[in-house]
């Protein structure tokens, strides 16, 4: 199968400060293909934003290529225009933010949203009619679509809007669906059902979907790939059952075991200990220093 989304080492710079740049992703790689779905783990600050950002093109002109490329379909996105990144993210590429609202205009309401977006995506002639509609409500377990479309995202659940953020994707076609930290702002109950969807999108509609979380909790269930980074680059990934239960590194115990604590008020808050911090700051220096030698050998 075809490759949906290859990243080849890629490495940037970010800003660091007034004047300054640091390095924020080194050197990584990942491929991802349609109907997978593939989780970017990791500590703030680990890179798995930016890199989605980076996919997105909304990383910001302050963010400088340094090496690789990020192919869609066979094509370098790096090499976009500004007009061409926003075609692409009117339908290839679909965006559910951790903070959905800032994807919402301030005021209007979901039937213009909608309405607008269908336009964007080119499919205002197919979806003219509202009855047209009713399916991809239904689909995304949205029940009352005459109740919804009215309103105004802001006066929606939390769940609801990220339901309609998937549901436009699919209503443009979307064949990549970028969601950062997708339980942010659900309960339990709603991060499951909303987990449960994208399993659901997946199988439905073949799109690929890349999600960054900063937990490991519960990726076996609907993860295909888990790349955990650190510090801008990939510590290591695979199958969520072999990364689970047999990581390569104490950080990524440590990491895992420090989700599963935190709801634990009986004890200390959970921490990473220096020695993992040190060896997978070893890890990750081998790695990127032997691929440079690599490249230029």
């Amino acid at each position: 199968m075809n490759p949906l989304l290859e990243i080849k080492e890629v490495t940037v710079e970010r800003p660091a400060g007034p004047g300054e740049q640091r390095i924020g992703l080194r050197r990584v790689s990942l491929v991802l293909s349609s109907g997978e779905i593939v989780v970017l783990a990791g500590e703030s600050g680990s890179g798995k934003s930016l890199l989605a950002r980076l996919i997105a093109g909304v990383a910001g002109p302050k963010v400088k290529r340094l090496a690789g490329t990020i192919e869609m379909a066979g094509r370098d996105l790096f090499g976009l225009t500004p007009r061409e990144w926003r075609k692409m993210r009117c339908g290839p590429i679909a965006v559910v933010a951790a903070d959905p609202a800032v994807q919402f205009p301030p005021d209007g309401t979901v039937r213009q949203w909608l309405r607008d977006g269908i336009r964007r995506g080119g499919r205002a002639a197919e979806l003219r009619e509202e009855k047209e509609w009713s399916d991809y409500f239904y689909r995304v377990g949205l029940m009352e679509p005459e109740r919804i479309l009215p309103q105004s995202p802001g006066d929606l659940s939390p769940l609801t809007v990220k339901r309609l953020l998937v549901m436009r994707a699919m209503m443009v076609g979307a064949r990549l669906l970028l969601c950062d930290e997708p339980t942010a702002g659900l309960d339990g109950i709603a991060a499951n059902r909303f987990l449960e969807l994208l399993g659901r999108l997946r199988e439905e509609t073949g799109m690929g979907l890349l999600l960054s979380t900063g937990s490991l909790r519960g990726v076996e269930n609907y993860a295909d790939q888990v790349v955990l980074l650190y510090d801008g680059a990939i510590l290591e990934s695979g199958s969520p059952d072999h990364l689970l239960r047999e990581p390569r590194f104490a950080y990524t115990r440590e990491f895992r075991a420090c989700d599963s604590r935190l709801g634990d008020l009986s004890c200390d808050l959970p921490v990473i200990s220096r020695r993992a911090v040190r060896d997978a700051e070893e890890a990750i220096h081998e790695k990127t220093s032997s691929r440079g030698a690599e490249t230029t050998g």
